[in-house]
């Protein structure tokens, strides 16, 4: 009998370990995934959402010459030209990207968030392996292998959240008739005075050269540096359960590095960044189909709990290993009494 009393006590106190081992250390007032995911890059996939796998491409146009004379130069002078070989041509250039859809945090967390969803836009010179499954150094691979981030809003993280009083950069919304076997539409702009967006780096020719760097700076309406017809940066997005699509328009104003006895004006254009990517399903929430956006969370929870709400995900892991210990607890005692 002391074998069973010790026994029993043993089991008892291991019941709790188990179950400390299925806690997701999940809230469903937060927009965080369980971190309970084996070889899930948490840097990329922290929220709760829908993530998918493409490429974006840039394509800049209606490329001119910034005029940097003074107001009375210009009015009394001739309109400058721009040197023949940047001049009416269209560059293109692309890079893998991952498009994140996922759910806003609590009105508690960012009570300045407004919008319905949360969208980042992730790119990469190494089609994301170079850090992918070290989650202490991915952070790294905004400054080093990320050329273009796209965020409409700061995201929060795990480990250095926002500020509760951050506002959007992008101001978004999701079209009423869209949802119920259709694609979910989404329409957004920035009026900021400084555009969000972030610096490019592009590889064209110069007056001078078939090659050079320039870095574009994304510029806006109340941010134009004189340029007239410059609007504010806009977006769309339609996304449903397999495939999404993304793209953004704004102006630039950008100049490169002149070698010595070279003389390339700044110039300025149009920028659209465009996104068409298929669903990550492993990385991927349920999404659901009517509006407002939601998803049921999937990932994190086992297969028993796909389709299912919070409390009967976390019932069903916690039935299985509950019945898994009373089977050792029966067939231990059972081999005890024998």
């Amino acid at each position: 009998m002391r074998r069973a009393s010790a026994l029993l006590q043993l089991l008892l106190f291991l019941a709790p370990q188990v179950l400390g081992k299925d806690d997701f250390n999940f809230d469903p007032d937060e927009n965080y995934r369980p971190r309970n995911v084996t070889g899930l890059d948490y840097y990329y996939y922290p929220w709760i959402g829908s993530y998918y796998n493409g490429s974006v491409v840039f394509t800049v146009s209606n490329i001119e010459r910034k005029d940097d004379r003074a107001d009375y130069e210009i009015e009394k002078g001739p309109k400058l030209k721009l040197c023949e070989q940047p001049q009416d041509i269209t560059y293109t250039w692309s890079y893998p990207a991952i498009l994140a859809i996922t759910e806003t945090e609590s009105e508690d967390d960012r009570p300045e968030n407004t919008n319905p969803i949360d969208v980042s836009l992730y790119t990469s010179y190494s089609n994301f392996t170079k850090y992918f499954n070290d989650y202490m150094d991915s952070g790294n691979m905004q400054t080093t292998e990320m050329p273009f981030v796209f965020q409409s809003i700061e995201m929060s993280r795990y480990s250095y959240p926002a500020s509760e009083s951050t506002k959007p950069e992008f101001n978004l919304t999701v079209a009423e008739e869209s949802g119920n076997g259709l694609p979910f539409r989404v329409t957004g702009g920035s009026e900021l005075e400084r555009n969000p967006l972030d610096t490019l780096q592009m590889n064209m020719s110069t007056c001078f050269r078939t090659e050079g760097w320039w870095a574009a700076g994304p510029i806006s309406l109340n941010n134009s540096f004189g340029i007239p017809g410059i609007t504010n940066p806009t977006l769309q997005l339609a996304f449903e359960d397999s495939s999404a699509s993304f793209s953004i328009g704004s102006w630039f104003l950008a100049n490169t590095l002149a070698e010595e006895g070279e003389e390339t004006p700044r110039i300025y254009g149009r920028v659209t960044i465009e996104f068409l990517g298929r669903i990550d399903a492993a990385r991927s929430d349920i999404l659901n189909k009517r509006t407002p956006v939601t998803w049921t969370p999937s990932l994190g929870f086992g297969n028993n709990s796909r389709g299912l709400d919070y409390e009967s995900g976390a019932f069903v892991t916690a039935s299985v290993t509950i019945g898994w210990i009373l089977g050792i607890l029966a067939t231990s005692l059972a081999c005890i009494f024998m």
